[in-house]
């Protein structure tokens, strides 16, 4: 993906029936990152969101990544954000 255009309008399923995320191949890109965070700022329902960064064919700044992700604001309250790395 060469660029993120977020969309004008949240798309129904994202707050209507979105419990669990899966992310895998997780570069830590600024892209990757403003999708990650839409998800998670959009997801009224969202339960579990996992992200499995690839750490070994890419560099990812895995701190800073952890960290934006991890101080961004939810719309669920009971969201549990995971990381699981080197895949």
């Amino acid at each position: 993906m060469v660029c993120w255009n977020q969309p004008s309008s949240v798309p129904e399923c994202m707050f209507s029936s979105l419990e669990i995320f899966n992310w895998s191949q997780y570069f830590g890109r600024p892209q990757d990152r403003d999708i990650a965070v839409y998800i998670l700022k959009n997801g009224r329902l969202l339960k579990r969101a996992t992200i499995y960064a690839n750490t070994l064919e890419h560099d990812v700044p895995n701190l800073k990544m952890i960290k934006e992700l991890t101080l961004s604001s939810r719309a669920s309250p009971t969201c549990e954000l995971v990381f699981v790395e080197g895949l």
